[in-house]
């Protein structure tokens, strides 16, 4: 028979007890940590992602008020645009993708009309006859992108 010497029970406890909170506390410090970097990298996706979409919306707006104005199609100027798009493509969601591209395709039609008057033109949206706002569905889909990604974090 093993005889155990009872002095050292409460120190092996002592010692347990010890290591459990040690590892406790480690495992805290390492999931913290984790939970952190994530968050500080979702603020960065985001910030990126909003300053590539602003950018977007920056280049189109000038566009479609050179294409009320004048018939020629500027290749140069729908190309930059372009480059956005496929920047965009890199990193967004099919939907704001879609959304971006939908863009480009209410542009082209926007030149191959006949140039307009801008002051006609705002008149008869001031009236509710048009909008002109080309870009509506594309800032909609980014802001729910957006706040989706913030309910995540």
């Amino acid at each position: 028979m093993i005889s155990v010497d009872l002095t050292i029970v409460p120190a092996l406890a002592a010692l347990a007890g010890s290591l459990i909170g040690a590892c406790a506390s480690v495992a805290t410090t390492f999931v913290g940590q984790r939970l952190q970097a994530r968050a500080a990298r979702l603020v960065f996706e985001l910030r990126e992602r909003e300053q590539l979409y602003g950018k977007f919306v920056e280049e189109a707006v000038p566009l479609f008020v050179d294409a009320i104005e004048r018939p020629a199609l500027d290749p140069g100027k729908l190309m930059h645009l372009y480059s956005i798009v496929a920047r965009i493509r890199l990193t967004a969601s099919a939907e704001i993708l879609s959304a971006a591209e939908e863009v480009g395709k209410l542009l082209l039609e926007a030149y191959e009309r006949p140039p307009e008057d801008p002051a006609e033109v705002l008149a008869r949206f001031a009236k509710g006859q048009v909008s002109i706002d080309p870009l509506r569905g594309f800032t909609q889909v980014c802001r729910l992108e957006r706040a989706k990604a913030l309910e995540q974090a």
